[in-house]
């Protein structure tokens, strides 16, 4: 929700304060940013959170009257500004995730091949309908999902010679970001991973 006057000052500043002054426009937003999220646990301390926690029917019309606003307003006063800004805190926090890796070393105490090969262990609910197809399409088309899904990424294309390499640059990273959660699943110990699944899926562990 922050993202949102945060996103509206940097395209203003850009547009109307600031004309062609990206650089500082940009450390503006991430400084505001960084301030959002770190004030997150201030507000949560200080009893002020119940003015940021809605029912499930208000989110819908929140969701609902954020998505008419941002589909009239100009593309460069909220939908540009917004997705710029939360390019930076995705690419920071895989990049610090990465980081971490790196200089942590954790154990992976998933073995590469558990007993269940042969097909017993715990199951998990659900319909295979379509959720396994999401999931492979998901890394497989998402630069090209950038590309004619989104409501800002082909109207700031400057030159179609750029298509290429936001593409195939949006696959690169969703293949990185799954990599992150696969580490992280990995270094679990497996009966602690199957107890959150089985949780998340409504069962008793």
């Amino acid at each position: 929700m922050a993202t949102i006057p945060i996103a509206i000052l940097v395209g203003l500043h850009m547009r109307h304060f600031r004309p062609g002054k990206v650089l500082e426009g940009s450390l503006i937003g991430v400084a505001l940013l960084l301030l959002a999220v770190a004030s997150g646990g201030w507000i949560d301390h200080h009893g002020l959170r119940t003015l940021f926690d809605f029912d499930g029917n208000t989110l819908v019309w929140l969701v609902i009257g954020y998505g008419f606003l941002a589909a009239i307003l100009p593309v460069w006063l909220l939908l540009a500004p917004r997705d710029y800004l939360s390019t930076y805190m995705k690419l920071g926090t895989v990049a610090a995730l990465a980081a971490a890796i790196l200089v942590m070393h954790p154990e992976i105490k998933m073995p590469a091949l558990t007993r269940f090969v042969d097909g017993t262990g715990p199951i998990f609910a659900g319909k295979l309908f379509p959720f396994v197809f999401i999931t492979i399409a998901c890394g497989a088309i998402s630069g090209f999902h950038s590309l004619i899904s989104s409501g800002t990424t082909p109207k700031l294309l400057a030159n179609e010679r750029d298509i290429p390499m936001i593409g195939y640059g949006g696959m690169l990273l969703e293949s990185f970001v799954a990599i992150m959660a696969m580490v992280a699943a990995t270094v679990l110990d497996p009966g602690v991973f199957f107890a959150i699944q089985m949780l998340l899926d409504g069962q008793r562990p």
